[in-house]
């Protein structure tokens, strides 16, 4: 299942291991069957129980609609702020 797109393209999903938890709160951990190339992840972002060794099945989306809200609250932000900075008439 490595690299298995879903439909339309709009996610990915990958197999991991969990290589070692650390202090601090995050686990390192390798894609593929513990041979790719190691990141940290937040532990709280982990299934309970989670630990050293155990397999995972990461998948990553692209949420359209959440970024299309956050450019409507930035453009709106930015036009209140261009306003605010012209001189009164």
């Amino acid at each position: 299942m490595p690299d298995e797109s879903e439909k339309g393209g709009k996610s990915k999903r990958t197999r991991a291991v969990i290589d070692r938890m650390e202090d601090g709160g995050k686990a390192v951990v390798q894609t593929g069957d513990g041979e790719g190339e190691p990141f940290d992840l937040p532990a709280a972002l982990l299934p309970e129980g989670a630990a050293d060794g155990d397999h995972l099945v990461i998948t990553v989306r692209l949420e359209p609609d959440s970024r299309a809200a956050a450019e409507d609250r930035i453009r709106a932000l930015q036009e209140r702020l261009e306003k605010r900075g012209k001189p009164s008439d």
